[in-house]
């Protein structure tokens, strides 16, 4: 007699070791070992279904699907699979075409060889599959989330393999910070910008330089922020250099960019740390447009914004705040144009009808997270 109470012990070790629920093993167990009774029998095209009784003992059923004389015109009846409609309510009266019908197999003789073909082959093939199946739906659940892990190496061509835990994600050297060094073993958070399930086994794929990186990090070091009374209204980012995040609050009683900041500036330096030292400039959004395009301008003071046709501001400064409106390879204007979606002109207002070289900037792929 197969008695379940015999393997008990091995399923839930099998759990434990691949990190299981021990019902997902039971079943995988279950199946391979029908799959092996199929195998030793003359029932080389039935479906063969193992189940465990309320004692402990393995009951084996064959399979058969109840088929209408209609559906026997496109597919052959097969005596080992099939059962016809008049035979099938000779058993159970209500059943209907479709349905399936259990009938009781034999105990197999030999459990010593059937439970070695499963333990050595199928047994395993169906852990492993249901292990594929569990970290897949773990990890697609932290798709657009951050995720902690350790560098495990770096390959030839400057992708990053990450250790999660279960499974390694791979960072390729183009979501990379520019600059940023990785060594094997240091710990550090990844975004998860998507998870796929693939033949070859699943595939989670990780950025430190993605824009969507800084909000859930600000996300996670600004309790305002997760609590719902501080919105994220916008992001753009040169990763490595500078960034720039939106944020607003409709209480009058929260400084957004304040709370954002921290005492002392301790959030803002620290998740600065955590992106290789990339300045992150804190904008205070704003419905009005031309007060959103100056708050963006932020480190420089400007004196006034102006709308002008076409999607464009003209931002007046004076020669002090030039330089810094601009920023360093044009950055600060690039990147105060693509956070609030308008074409900045940038001027000096003692002369307002010249253009300033390099003081226009085009918005670009806006990647403001406004609604």
């Amino acid at each position: 007699m197969v008695n379940f109470k015999q393997v008990q012990g091995y399923l839930e070790k099998i759990a434990e070791e691949y990190n299981l629920p021990l019902n997902v093993v039971e079943e995988a167990f279950l199946s391979a070992l029908a799959t092996a009774y199929r195998r030793d029998s003359n029932l080389k095209e039935a479906v063969i279904q193992a189940k465990k009784s309320p004692t402990g003992s393995i009951k084996f059923y064959l399979v058969k699907k109840v088929v209408c004389e209609e559906e026997l015109k496109e597919v052959p009846f097969n005596e080992e699979k099939h059962i016809l409609l008049e035979e099938a309510k000779k058993i159970n009266p209500q059943i209907n075409c479709g349905e399936e019908v259990l009938f009781e197999l034999p105990e197999p003789q030999d459990f010593t060889r059937i439970a070695a073909q499963v333990a050595k082959q199928v047994l395993i093939q169906k852990i492993r599959e249901a292990e594929k199946s569990s970290i897949y739906e773990e990890f697609k659940e932290k798709e657009g989330k951050v995720v902690s892990g350790t560098i495990e190496k770096k390959d030839p061509n400057g992708n990053i393999l990450v250790n999660l835990g279960k499974t390694l994600g791979i960072m390729f050297k183009s979501e990379t910070i520019p600059g940023e060094n990785y060594r094997p073993g240091q710990r550090m958070r990844f975004y998860v910008y998507a998870v796929e399930n693939t033949p070859q086994g699943v595939k989670i794929f990780l950025s430190r330089a993605h824009p969507l990186f800084i909000p859930m990090l600000f996300t996670i070091e600004v309790p305002e922020i997760a609590d719902g009374l501080i919105e994220i209204k916008g992001i753009a980012r040169e990763p490595g250099v500078r960034s720039k995040i939106a944020v607003y609050s409709k209480s009058p009683n929260i400084d957004p960019v304040g709370s954002c900041i921290g005492a002392k500036g301790a959030r803002i330096i620290s998740l600065m740390n955590e992106l290789n030292n990339e300045k992150i400039d804190v904008v205070l959004w704003d419905e009005d447009p031309t007060k959103y395009v100056a708050n963006a301008l932020v480190p420089a003071k400007v004196l006034e914004v102006k709308q002008l046709p076409k999607r464009t501001m003209l931002v007046l400064v004076d020669e002090a705040n030039l330089p810094l409106a601009i920023g360093t390879k044009g950055q600060n204007i690039k990147l105060a144009a693509k956070l609030t979606g308008w074409k900045i002109d940038v001027r000096l207002a003692s002369s307002p009808e010249s253009l300033i070289e390099g003081g226009v900037a085009e918005p670009g792929n806006n990647e403001s997270t406004e609604s």
